[in-house]
């Protein structure tokens, strides 16, 4: 009898932490429903919120909703530390101020509200040529004014590459310079060449994170200004539309994204070079009386793998810069599950901005990325349902300013939750896992992006998918430093291991029509549950 007792009890205390597990891990999953997701989604992603706009309105409103969401749940605040503020009735009776960690990490930011440039240039007989902003040229800047006047140093197309060793700036002086600049890469303008095969790469969004990745390294390099060559037709951004003309906004109304730059504080004063887009008549006289053409030098540098120097003849340029600025206030919203570790931090984010409100438009921003903040607040909310304590602890972060440049991350990244971001050990970003793309015939592709040192993760996702039933076809990319245009990157920089998905890149990307609509409410769902159910054993893992 004493034996079958001890066999019973080795049993039970074998099986039942298991079974716990088991039964905590399916209340989470089933907390994430179809109908809790749409009922947020649809509010956050309402004209109540005006947008989202950055440091507007309409964000402060979806802030507020967001924290009371988390609080509504039980997770705890994870922001600021604040005071309570009693009234004069409260105060004569007694009632002093008290500190309380709040669901809000405060930022505050400088906001572009005009700049203007002047921008001429000094030919080789001493003739000045001045030229009118948005008529000749647009220009972009930080919120930092400056004069600039130096000679033009050509430098190619500014490409670096490292594992070729290719640099066009190597022997070039280029700092406090104003650089003249290709765009695009070597042979990027002729798909037969050399160069394009060496250099092109098949990735979505290529050009753009070339066009960023040029742009820091003229900036590492301590150029003032850039004179960027373009290739279009640039005047059509420029021109004022006359009234009489009846325009259809309704059709495609300008996206105010590029409207209002804003930039983090910082305790150094970190300028960015001043962007000249000339039209093609300025670079015409630039390049006058030149000893070669660009034309020839594109199918010269297309052949050949190796940087081609050409220096222009004596010719200087001036630029005078002056912008207006303003200080704002935005907000992350944060929301913690303390683990059992609270040195370990896993951290689970995506942003809550858009593109606010302009000409009676709205930009509500369903899919991007009311969508990736509500698929955080519902892993809060499967968390919570657990009822059991997590081994680290979890994070649950709606960030602002991603629209301008990932602010809101980068700010946190910076000053992390706990203090130290060593502690982070992991995050999850969420952005844009509601709608499908155009190709996208079955419904049910999406994308993970995840860094290879957690190469377990890909097929940990397929076993979940089969196991679980998930009707979900993922396309894994694994990078040892995942980069991007979202917010997993200000971790990634910082060496933290992430894990991100996005859904499709539907044709309402940017615009007014991003709304509710046509979201794929099961395929959100889905994505949210296969998230939760890879990050199980990354938060419960000693």
């Amino acid at each position: 009898m004493k034996k079958q007792i001890t066999l019973l009890t080795l049993f039970i205390l074998f099986f039942n932490p298991i079974f716990c597990q088991e039964n905590a891990l399916q209340k989470g999953l089933d907390a994430i429903t179809k109908e809790s997701v749409k009922a947020q989604v649809e509010f956050l992603s309402s004209n109540w919120m005006e947008g989202r706009a950055t440091g507007e309105k309409g964000e402060f409103l979806a802030a507020d909703y967001l924290a009371s969401m988390l609080q509504f749940m039980g997770v705890q605040a994870a922001g600021d530390k604040d005071r309570t503020r009693p009234t004069r009735e409260q105060r004569w009776s007694g009632v002093r101020s008290e500190e309380y960690t709040s669901y809000f990490q405060n930022i505050y930011m400088t906001q572009q509200l005009e700049s203007s440039t002047e921008f001429s240039i000094t030919l080789l007989n001493n003739q000045i040529l001045t030229f009118n902003e948005h008529v000749d040229f647009s220009a972009y800047g930080s919120n930092t004014g400056m004069n600039i006047t130096s000679d033009i140093v050509f430098v190619g197309y500014g490409f670096t590459d490292k594992d070729s060793g290719y640099d066009d700036y190597k022997g070039k002086n280029v700092k406090g310079k104003i650089i003249l600049r290709l765009n695009g890469y070597p042979g990027s303008e002729d798909t037969s060449s050399v160069a394009y095969k060496k250099f092109h790469k098949e990735e979505r969004y290529f050009s753009y994170y070339l066009d960023r990745k040029k742009d820091e390294i003229a900036k590492e390099k301590g150029v003032a200004a850039i004179i960027d060559v373009y290739k279009g037709d640039n005047t059509k951004y420029w021109s004022e539309e006359q009234d009489f003309k009846n325009l259809d906004y309704n059709e495609k109304p300008y996206s105010p994204i590029y409207e209002n730059d804003l930039e983090l504080p910082s305790d150094t004063l970190d300028t960015k070079p001043i962007k000249i887009y000339p039209t093609k008549q300025v670079i015409n006289k630039i390049l006058e009386n030149q000893s070669f053409n660009l034309q020839d030098f594109e199918k010269e540098q297309a052949a050949s793998l190796k940087p081609i120097n050409k220096k222009l003849k004596s010719i200087n340029a001036s630029v005078e810069y002056s912008v207006k600025t303003k200080l704002i206030q935005t907000r992350n919203v944060l929301g913690v599950i303390e683990g059992e570790n609270k040195d370990e931090i896993v951290v689970i984010g995506g942003h809550y901005d858009h593109l606010g409100m302009k000409d009676g438009h709205i930009w509500n921003g369903a899919d991007d990325n009311a969508s990736g903040t509500i698929g955080v607040w519902m892993l809060a909310k499967a968390f919570m349902a657990t009822g059991i304590k997590p081994k680290k602890t979890i994070v649950f972060a709606a960030w602002t300013g991603e629209e301008k440049g990932l602010l809101g991350s980068e700010y946190f990244a910076d000053n992390p939750y706990g203090g130290s971001i060593e502690n982070i050990k992991f995050y999850l970003n969420f952005d844009m896992i509601s709608k499908d793309s155009d190709s996208d015939t079955l419904k049910n592709m999406a994308r993970m992006v995840y860094t290879s040192s957690y190469e377990e993760l890909e097929e940990k996702s397929k076993e979940n998918i089969s196991k679980y039933n998930l009707n979900l076809d993922v396309k894994y990319r694994p990078s040892e430093k995942p980069r991007g245009g979202s917010d997993h990157a200000s971790f990634a920089n910082k060496n933290v291991p992430i894990m991100y998905f996005m859904a499709g890149f539907p044709m309402t990307y940017h615009s007014p029509k991003d709304e509710t609509s046509d979201i794929n409410w099961n395929k959100m769902v889905d994505i949210i549950k296969l998230s939760y159910l890879n990050l199980w054993d990354i938060v419960n893992k000693n």
